[in-house]
């Protein structure tokens, strides 16, 4: 839990960073504050005392608490050679590879990296880059969160627009805004997982997607849009669909409740490989034998496609490769005059044939 004082402070910086208060102007009376905050006098003044030290804010004698010039301070500071990289997660999945990738590049140029992630939250999502903002950085290299939606946070991207702060997306973009970005095909690759199944003579093909991001959302579409080039199908395909806040456990039933049916479906297409890895969990469970009964196709060639005892089918992300084009991106924004000289990259799927998709048994 932060101390009173700062989460005064957090708070009154977010007015700043969605210009709900703009330089030169007056703040809220400390009596307004304390009240609002439900604090001491102490309390507001200690964290306008500190605001005042890093140039947010500045008093005059009898008149008042204003804002201070922060983004001019910000525009002029001396290049920090940082970037900053926010991501959905850190430490697990592909991230990992990703971040290689941008680190590699940009050590060679001597930036260092300043690193945080959301966890998919749009709350964490704003105190991070509140965070970051309030950081000498030369640039931004940023995973949206909830990325189907439109952002929460829109005024702290419009402000890193408005400031000329060179900034790129990886993975999903985010509706209304024009950063450049880097993304796979989703579409595509949900088309081609669904396709490779439908090959295979699998008719009864259930979906599990995360619809919160717009990567989860494009596989489905692309999955829809396979079953739609097999007219003669009788059968649309099952769906299951569930959010980043969903319980494991619920998604889990959710799927065990499907694969007991007697017309359980004898392939399944997955969001990731670790929802992959949860269905051929439950297979294993329930004794249905992947893939001789039941075909299971991932998504991102994660290193826990080759882990599993059943190595996973899946389709391939470029991870590392797209780390390395997202450093060298934003090392060409930071030295370009205009976003618009720089072309975004959607990278093509690639569909890896391991062991857990076979043939339906006629």
């Amino acid at each position: 839990m932060l101390p009173k004082y700062k989460i005064v402070i957090e708070e009154i910086k977010s007015w700043l960073f969605k210009e709900q208060f703009l330089p030169h102007d007056k703040l809220p009376t400390e009596t307004q504050l304390m009240d609002k905050f439900n604090v001491s006098r102490h309390t507001i003044r200690r964290a306008i005392g500190d605001l005042e030290v890093a140039n947010y804010l500045y008093r005059i004698q009898g008149g008042g608490i204003f804002v201070a010039d922060w983004e001019d301070k910000r525009i002029n500071q001396a290049p920090t050679k940082t970037i900053a990289v926010l991501t959905t997660h850190i430490a697990d999945y592909i991230f990992p590879n990703i971040i290689v990738g941008i680190e590699k590049v940009l050590s060679e140029h001597s930036f260092s990296l300043v690193l945080a992630s959301t966890h998919n939250d749009v709350a964490i999502e704003r105190k991070s880059l509140e965070n970051l903002l309030s950081q000498p950085i030369d640039g931004m290299i940023i995973e949206p969160t909830k990325s189907s939606f439109p952002s929460q946070n829109i005024g702290m991207y419009k402000n890193i627009k408005k400031n000329d702060i060179p900034c790129l997306m990886i993975n999903s973009t985010y509706q209304d805004m024009d950063f450049p970005f880097l993304v796979v095909d989703d579409f595509k690759g949900g088309y081609m997982a669904t396709e490779h199944l439908l090959t295979l003579g699998h008719v009864k093909i259930l979906g599990i997607f995360k619809t919160d991001d717009k990567q989860g959302v494009n596989r489905m579409n692309g999955f829809i849009a396979a079953y739609q080039q097999q007219p003669s199908l009788a059968s649309p395909g099952q769906f299951i669909t569930f959010q980043t806040n969903e319980e494991k456990k619920e998604l889990s039933d959710r799927i065990r409740t499907v694969l007991t049916q007697s017309n359980r479906p004898t392939g399944i297409v997955c969001y990731n490989d670790q929802i992959a890895f949860l269905v051929i969990s439950i297979a294993k469970e329930l004794g249905i034998a992947v893939p001789d009964e039941l075909s299971v196709i991932g998504y991102d060639d994660s290193p826990i496609a080759k882990m599993l005892d059943i190595k996973l089918t899946t389709i391939k992300h470029p991870k590392e490769q797209m780390g390395t084009d997202a450093g060298n991106m934003i090392l060409k924004l930071i030295g370009s005059q205009t976003s618009k000289d720089i072309e975004s990259i959607v990278y093509e799927p690639e569909l890896v044939k391991r062991d857990s998709t076979k043939k339906v048994k006629k």
